[in-house]
C-alpha cells in the first residue's frame, strides 16, 4: 500500500507553482515595498503566515498585473488584503492600511491616495491574474513543518530559523534562486551553527532527510543567509527584519549573528 503524503511533501511537490519570477522590479524598489509590507505587519499584530503569503502574492502578481509606478502600494495594499483574508480572523479595512500607519521611505515615495473602490478593483485583478490560487506553501509554511518534524523546544533557536526566514524572503536573489523548501531547511541549518543544539543531532538528520537535499546544498545556502545577516546587521538591505528581529519580543536573534 502506498504510504500516505504528509503535509510536507505535499508542499514540496506543488511549491514550483509558487515560485517567484525573475526581474519584475528592481532589487531596491522590492526592497522598500517588502520593508512597507513589514512595516504595516508589524503595526497591525499580524500572524507571520500572512506576512509571509502577502509578499508571495505581491512577487506572482507584479509579472502579470500591469501597473504604473505610483500603483505599487496598490498592489501591496491589495496583497495584503487578500492574505489577511485567507490568514487572520480580524483585520482592519484596507484603507486603513495607508490611514493608519507612520511615514516610512515606501510612503515617500508612492503617497499617492488611493480609494477603496480602488484597492477592491486591483484586489479583483490580482485575484483573476492568479486564477484564485492564493495559498501556496511559502517559506513560512516549509519552516513550520521541518521545525515541527525537528521537534524544537528551543525558542531562541525557533526564532532564529524564523529570522532567517524573513531575511530570505526580503531578499530578491535568494527568492528567486532556491525554492521555499530549500531556504526554510538552510534557514533552520544556519540558526543550528548560531544556536547549538546538540541533543537535537539524530532529530535534524532525519529532518534533513526528509527535505530530500544534501548537506552540501543546504550548507550552501545557508551560509548565503550567514552572509546576508552580517551585510543586514551593518545597515544593508532589509531594514525592517533587522529593526524587528532585534526586539525581545523575537529574542533579539538579530543582534546574535
Amino acid at each position: 500500500m502506498e504510504e500516505e503524503e504528509d503535509m510536507y511533501g505535499f508542499y514540496k511537490r506543488i511549491e514550483k507553482q509558487s515560485r517567484v519570477k525573475k526581474n519584475y522590479l528592481t532589487y531596491n524598489v522590492r526592497v522598500i515595498l517588502v520593508d512597507w509590507l513589514i512595516q504595516v505587519h508589524m503595526d497591525f499584530g499580524f500572524e507571520q503566515e500572512t506576512l509571509f503569503l502577502a509578499v508571495n502574492v505581491v512577487d506572482r502578481s507584479l509579472p502579470s498585473v500591469v501597473v504604473s509606478w505610483s500603483e505599487l502600494k496598490l498592489v501591496a495594499m491589495a496583497a495584503l488584503v487578500i492574505a489577511c483574508k485567507y490568514e487572520e480572523k480580524r483585520f482592519p479595512s484596507a484603507i486603513d492600511f495607508q490611514d493608519m500607519i507612520p511615514e516610512t521611505y515606501f510612503t515617500c515615495l508612492f503617497d499617492a491616495p488611493f480609494t477603496q473602490e480602488q484597492i477592491n478593483s486591483m484586489e479583483k485583478k490580482i485575484l483573476n491574474k492568479l486564477g484564485w490560487k492564493i495559498m501556496v506553501p511559502t517559506i513560512h509554511s516549509f519552516l513550520v513543518e521541518l521545525l515541527g518534524s525537528f521537534g524544537i523546544t528551543n525558542r531562541l533557536l525557533n526564532n532564529m530559523a524564523f529570522y532567517f526566514g524573513e531575511l530570505a524572503m526580503n531578499d530578491y536573489a535568494t527568492t528567486t534562486l532556491h525554492s521555499p523548501s530549500m531556504i526554510a531547511a538552510s534557514a533552520i541549518h544556519a540558526a543550528r551553527s548560531c544556536i547549538p543544539e546538540r541533543s537535537h543531532g539524530r532529530e535534524w538528520a532525519k529532518t534533513l532527510q526528509k527535505t530530500g537535499y544534501s548537506k552540501r546544498e543546504i550548507a550552501s545556502c545557508a551560509k548565503m543567509l550567514l552572509r546576508l545577516a552580517k551585510m543586514t546587521a551593518h545597515g544593508m538591505p532589509n531594514r525592517k527584519v533587522f529593526g524587528k528581529y532585534s526586539d525581545s519580543t523575537w529574542d533579539a536573534v538579530a543582534l546574535i549573528p
